[in-house]
């Protein structure tokens, strides 16, 4: 199991008790962490919380030239993803009423979203505007093939995990929160990027 998370955690993993709840329930005993945190603390590294304790991810311990040009590609990453991401979660909220949407642990069930989305013209524009942002392919001709390679890639980019693919219903992981930190932190000290101004008319986010 310490092989297993020090791998996970190497590989920019956001463990958490929904997406590894193995090792996640492993770290949450002191004595396994300690152990953790000794192996990366040889490497420059340690493992940070997010801000409501419920995962674990893998940071610098000190800071740099090397390590700022890798928080800075990491940044730009970041920024670069932000807009869909938050637009995902939006377009959940409006159609579901889901208003726990940001709790890790809260479920997606993608065939009551489709449905819904369906019956409205303005949902049915939204997913494809964001289908767009997430340079889905052009031949996603429908709304549910569409919907389901931006799951897909949610699930691939950590802030989803598919809870039971007989039913297709998702669960929202930690990774969540490091996002509502990151969107912060870009309102409170970078100019360059506001989250609501890439957003077509009446899309205001409400994660912010």
């Amino acid at each position: 199991m310490f092989e297993r998370v020090i791998f996970q955690l190497l590989e920019g993993a956001f463990i958490c008790r929904v997406s590894h709840p193995d090792t996640f329930d492993f770290l949450c005993d002191e004595n396994n962490l300690r152990s953790v945190e000794d192996f990366f603390s040889q490497i420059g590294r340690r493992v940070a919380k997010t801000s409501k304790q419920s995962g674990f991810y893998l940071v610098f311990a000190a800071y740099g030239e090397q390590e700022r040009s890798a928080i800075r590609s990491n940044y730009t990453e970041i920024k670069n993803n932000l807009i869909p991401v938050i637009s995902f979660f939006n377009l959940v909220i409006r159609t579901t009423g889901q208003e726990d949407i940001l709790m890790y642990g809260t479920a997606i069930e993608a065939d009551t979203l489709i449905g819904k989305i369906d019956q409205d013209i303005s949902l049915r524009n939204e997913l494809q505007s964001l289908g767009s942002r997430f340079k889905a392919s052009s031949s996603d001709t429908t709304q549910r093939k569409l919907l389901e390679n931006i799951f897909k890639r949610l699930v691939n980019d950590g802030y989803l995990k598919l809870a039971n693919p007989e039913r297709a219903i998702y669960q929202v992981t930690s990774k969540i929160e490091y996002l509502l930190d990151v969107i912060k932190f870009i309102h409170e000290t970078d100019e360059t990027l506001k989250v609501g101004d890439e957003q077509p008319e009446g899309e205001t986010s409400s994660l912010i």
